[in-house]
């Protein structure tokens, strides 16, 4: 749970959990800048004008030269004819903001994506696609987003044991401890999606 600043910071941010300014979701992202162990114009989604109330919250200056270029909110679309039911998309999405089921076909939930598009990469036939969502995300989206986040991983840490029990049934021995926990899973899931973007955007400019 957090508290004091970082509490704070975390309320002005917009709960993509997109991971782009380098931590694995927002609430990290809050303690980091309340520790004053990074700067303020790191959240993309959130611009210039956030970036300006963070460095006043925090009392962290803005980077020499930080610029933002803004960006119009996005929402990703599964591509029915392609979409092979794997589920992937759904086990990385921060929001469960997709739904379906193994084997079945998947669909997003317009209202609840933020675009971040973590799960674009987690997608081994590519049939996720970015479009603009054609609104703006406003604070109620965020308070809706952050509520989903947290849910989402506390329901992941309460599936851990009996996830570990089912394993150690098959195999006949002891459960063992989780090798990845649910934070390192969705921190090596950014760090893909982030190298993926980074590779499309050089192949345009190239």
């Amino acid at each position: 749970m957090l508290s004091g600043l970082a509490e704070l910071i975390d309320k002005q941010l917009p709960q993509y959990q997109c991971g782009r300014c380098g931590q694995p979701d927002c609430a990290h992202y809050a303690q980091a800048l309340a520790a004053r162990q990074t700067t303020p114009d790191l959240c993309a989604p959130g611009g210039g004008a956030l970036a300006k109330r963070l460095a006043a919250m925090s009392g962290v200056l803005l980077r020499a030269g930080a610029t933002f270029d803004g960006e119009n909110l996005q929402c990703a679309r599964v591509v029915e004819e392609v979409c092979i039911g794997c589920a992937r998309c759904l086990i990385v999405c921060p929001l469960d903001a997709l739904i379906g089921a193994p084997k079945f076909l998947h669909a997003v939930l317009p209202t609840l994506c933020s675009g971040c598009g973590v799960c674009i990469p987690a997608c081994p036939v590519d049939c996720i696609v970015l479009e603009l969502a054609g609104r703006e995300w406003t604070d109620g989206d965020a308070a809706v987003a952050r509520s989903r986040y947290h849910a989402r991983l506390r329901r992941l840490v309460e599936a851990t044991p009996v996830k570990q029990r089912q394993t150690a049934e098959k195999k006949g021995a002891a459960a063992e401890k989780p090798t990845e926990t649910p934070g390192e899973t969705r921190k090596r899931a950014i760090a893909k999606a982030l190298a993926t973007a980074r590779a499309r955007r050089a192949g345009i400019r190239g």
